[in-house]
């Protein structure tokens, strides 16, 4: 097993977590919560887990970027979401996603999600992430 490999003695989910940030419109702060609170029994009805943080201060010390800066983000318009996805392992992800893909009542949500982020910007960054162990 190499160091990033998950095992499912670690945690049931968090060995393998997909990240998101995106940009959301202040306007549609309020509709952007309901969307993710109908995303959420869903994902968790296939074994997922969420969390979802709004960027809350971009201020930094000394030395270090702000996140604001480098995702050149006007906070008087925009906030910025991140959105952390956990899976037992990168497979687990997979079967959700597919899951997701081929679900026809989950479409309308996560259309309703796509036209409430920033369409200014590239909608989303992600990336996926295997637990270290140290």
């Amino acid at each position: 097993m190499n160091k990033t490999e998950s095992t499912t003695e670690i945690e049931p989910t968090g060995n393998y977590v997909q990240l998101y940030i995106y940009w959301v419109p202040k306007r549609n702060h309020d509709a952007m919560v309901q969307v993710d609170k109908q995303i959420m029994p869903w994902f968790n009805k296939h074994g997922g887990r969420m969390e979802f943080f709004q960027l809350s201060n971009s201020e930094t010390i000394e030395g270090l970027e702000s996140i604001a800066k480098t995702l050149s983000i006007d906070e008087d318009e925009e906030e910025v979401w991140v959105e952390l996805n956990y899976f037992r392992d990168r497979k687990h992800f997979d079967d959700i996603f597919t899951k997701m893909l081929q679900d026809e009542s989950a479409a309308p949500i996560f259309k309703q999600f796509e036209n409430l982020i920033n369409q200014g910007k590239s909608k989303m960054i992600t990336g996926g992430f295997s637990r270290l162990k140290v």
